[in-house]
């Protein structure tokens, strides 16, 4: 009985630190996730306001006179 108790003790403690381990990972992937997500947002933004931009004819080298 003692080894089978030490066998159990061993084999939950690795499953608690396998469990433990994989959510730490896949919080760093969300994490990376919710960065690119963001990052792509603001390039699409960025992209949008450039273009209506251009289609209202707010050029950047028509607004001189000089």
């Amino acid at each position: 009985m003692t080894v089978l108790a030490i066998f159990l003790l061993i084999i939950g403690t690795l499953l608690v630190l396998i469990g433990a381990l994989l959510v730490l990972i896949g919080t760093f992937l969300i994490a990376i996730g919710v960065a690119l997500i963001l990052t792509g947002a603001a390039l699409i933004a960025a992209g949008t306001f450039l273009l209506i931009r251009r289609l209202l004819g707010c050029d950047r080298t028509r607004s001189h006179s000089w």
